[in-house]
């Protein structure tokens, strides 16, 4: 009986065996002929004086290793047209003189999976099409179809048509600004680096000039709504001047290296221009770059310093030590004055004054947030020198990080520093967890 058992399972075993082997097949296509790069393709060509040559795909699928003839050819006008009126399209062809389709018979071997067609595309023939836009907005385009293979072709994927849009190769600046913050008495290094660069395929070695332009500090201050100051040409030094885009490469650094002793405690800009190159055109949106420099004077020591005025504080909410205006003085950023909301709510405009306990000359103001908190938005600064009159001498707009940030004000001497806090992420409520003071005695 075991033995006939035994039997038994062999034989459905084998049976489940033979069943797989006879559908594993089933849903595998057989070889087809299609462009994998079918329908409409925006194709960018830059007008490099170079010859411009398209490789169209043509990709044969399928398990089975067989070769296959395929030809393929350019729709006529009457083609395009009924294709037009089938589909609801509004291709236009390009005159015959724009391009040449090279190769229109393509071969593929048993192993080959991929054949490319070459199409040279005349673009200065293109440009002088009088309606071909830059956007090639009236819809111009290279009809290319598979007209006939050996093996089956995916009906859904036999016709492509590129559509040119004509580029001018330019060089550019890969970002428009930059920011350096040098902090005062340091010994450590600051640079910054540019980044020029590339679309089209580099197939040279293109020298870019820089300069300096003074001319355009008024242009960025009247645009960004800043007062800054040129910065002197003997606290820098532009390395790598030529910049030299590199064959086969899209990008080049140069390297601005500042002198901190030469620079002053203020704000700068520096207008960075592209004034030349050995080829190629320059981008006119993307030709400058402002590195804005800013060197805050030193932090004074706060000892002694008390808290001479506030609108509210919560005094018990916020835990024992906690909530309370002494907060943003104890160098501590993990405790913070937090307006009113025990007991009674502080309301929008916040305050608090701090005494320095002796006039100073004011450059500027670091705010801190409670850590994680965003509450605080935006507000004023004020200076006196007897606690009674104040003058205002600065704005500030909070960013959501828990580092301290640097608010310029402009340069006062007084004894008492107000911060006013006008505006809130979750009204009324608002909260700092240090305040800090710069300036020179």
């Amino acid at each position: 009986m075991k033995n006939n058992f035994f039997i038994i399972v062999s034989f459905v075993i084998l049976l489940n065996i033979m069943s797989c082997a006879d559908n594993r097949l089933d849903h595998i296509t057989p070889p087809k002929i299609y462009i994998p790069q079918s329908g409409k393709v925006d194709l960018t060509i830059y007008k490099t004086g170079e010859p411009f040559v398209f490789k169209l795909g043509v990709f044969k699928s399928g398990y089975e290793k067989v070769s296959a003839d395929v030809q393929l050819n350019v729709m006529s006008e009457a083609e395009l047209e009924a294709y037009n009126y089938s589909n609801n399209t509004s291709y236009r062809r390009l005159p015959d003189n724009c391009f040449q389709l090279n190769d229109k018979s393509l071969n593929f071997s048993e192993e080959s999976r991929l054949e490319y067609v070459g199409i040279l595309i005349d673009y200065e023939e293109i440009d002088k099409i009088s309606d071909f836009d830059e956007q090639n907005s009236a819809g111009y385009v290279i009809p290319v179809i598979v007209t006939q293979a050996s093996i089956d072709k995916n009906e859904e994927k036999l016709e492509t048509f590129i559509k040119p849009l004509i580029r001018d190769p330019l060089i550019y600046f890969r970002t428009l600004s930059s920011k350096i913050s040098i902090e005062a008495k340091s010994t450590s290094k600051y640079s910054q680096e540019l980044l020029l660069g590339v679309d089209f395929p580099n197939e040279w070695d293109i020298s870019v000039n820089l300069k300096i332009d003074p001319d355009l500090v008024e242009k960025y201050n009247l645009d960004n709504d800043k007062k800054l100051s040129l910065l002197p040409a003997n606290a820098y030094t532009i390395t790598e001047n030529p910049v030299i885009i590199e064959k086969g490469k899209k990008t080049a650094e140069s390297t601005i290296i500042f002198d901190s002793e030469k620079i002053d405690y203020d704000d700068f800009v520096l207008p960075v221009v592209i004034e030349n190159t050995s080829k190629f055109a320059v981008d006119p949106e993307r030709n400058v770059h402002f590195v804005v420099i800013s060197k805050p004077a030193m932090r004074f020591d706060r000892t002694g310093w008390t808290i001479a005025g506030f609108s509210s504080e919560e005094a018990a909410g916020e835990g024992a030590g906690n909530g309370v205006a002494s907060c943003i003085l104890d160098g501590n950023s993990s405790t913070y004055w937090h307006s009113q909301w025990a007991g009674g709510t502080g309301q929008l405009p916040h305050y608090i004054t701090v005494d320095m306990k002796k006039d100073l000359m004011v450059t500027s103001v670091d705010l801190q947030r409670r850590p994680n908190q965003r509450d605080t938005k935006a507000g004023n600064f004020y200076i006196s020198s007897d606690n009674v009159t104040f003058t205002k001498i600065g704005t500030f707009e909070m960013a959501e990080v828990n580092e301290a940030q640097i608010f310029k004000v402009t340069t006062t001497r007084g004894r008492y520093i107000k911060v006013e806090i006008t505006e809130s992420r979750r009204p009324p409520f608002a909260n700092l967890s240090e305040l800090y003071i710069r300036g020179v005695e």
